[in-house]
């Protein structure tokens, strides 16, 4: 069975993730194998389809990580597929009103709490066929990567159901007229993040944020941050290769 994550975060726990963009399921099956909490599997950015992210899907849950998938909308349709595939939870992206946290909810959730169509033809082989439980395993993780959703942050941490948020630092520079940027930059921008993450934690949700690596995640987990995927599949592997072509170039090759 997977890590129980919203346990974790109950707890107060962190709970550490590989990330995941290239479309891989060898790579997410290393990532998943290798101890982390959680491996996040992005359809929004990364280059996973339906049918690579359900394979990607089954790797991880050969583990006890947990598969978390990022999918490409708000739509319904695509992230009760995704649960029904066996996914853990969902990242729901751009969520900006409460509006948006609920139906990222209610497509998590059976009648009468959402709209989720009943049919785990592979998540019943790993979690069993009961509506209850399978609503209360499927985490809803919404994203926060606007400006508007920053001024709307107080209404969205309040929709039930909504498990946990994850910041966007990248979008929510350019909503604030910034460049795209990674890491908090001091102003405005770094205003906003620290808002979300004290909006969250004084409700009682998991607060995430993507980090460049393990010093960087271990630092954001002293401030209170739960969720915390570690660097991204593609990142590690252009560094890793581009240093070893800098080495041999370098030597005069």
């Amino acid at each position: 069975m997977s890590i129980d994550l919203k346990q974790k975060w109950t707890a107060g726990v962190p709970t550490f993730g590989g990330w995941c963009s290239s479309g891989s399921v060898f790579t997410a099956e290393i990532m998943a194998a290798e101890g982390f909490d959680f491996v996040g599997l992005d359809v929004q950015h990364g280059l996973y389809g339906y049918e690579s992210v359900l394979s990607a899907i089954r790797a991880v849950n050969t583990t006890p990580a947990a598969a978390i998938v990022r999918v490409p909308s708000l739509e319904p349709a695509f992230a009760g597929k995704t649960l029904d595939a066996g996914a853990n939870g969902i990242i729901f992206p751009v969520v900006e009103t409460a509006d948006d946290a609920a139906a990222a909810v209610a497509a998590c959730r059976y009648h009468p709490h959402g709209i989720r169509s009943f049919g785990p033809v592979r998540a019943g082989l790993r979690f069993g066929r009961d509506p209850e439980a399978l609503a209360r395993l499927a985490l809803c993780i919404v994203m926060i990567e606007t400006a508007r959703a920053v001024d709307n942050i107080d209404q969205i941490v309040a929709v039930e159901g909504v498990d946990a948020v994850f910041i966007g630092p990248g979008d929510l520079a350019i909503t604030y007229g910034l460049a795209p940027a990674a890491a908090p930059v001091p102003g405005v921008h770094a205003d906003a993040i620290e808002a979300v993450r004290r909006a969250a934690i004084d409700t009682g949700l998991a607060v995430g944020i993507s980090c460049p690596n393990a010093e960087s995640a271990l630092k954001l987990a002293a401030a209170g941050y739960t969720f915390l995927p570690i660097g991204i599949d593609t990142h590690w592997v252009t560094s890793a290769a581009r240093a070893e072509v800098a080495a041999v170039r370098n030597a005069g090759y």
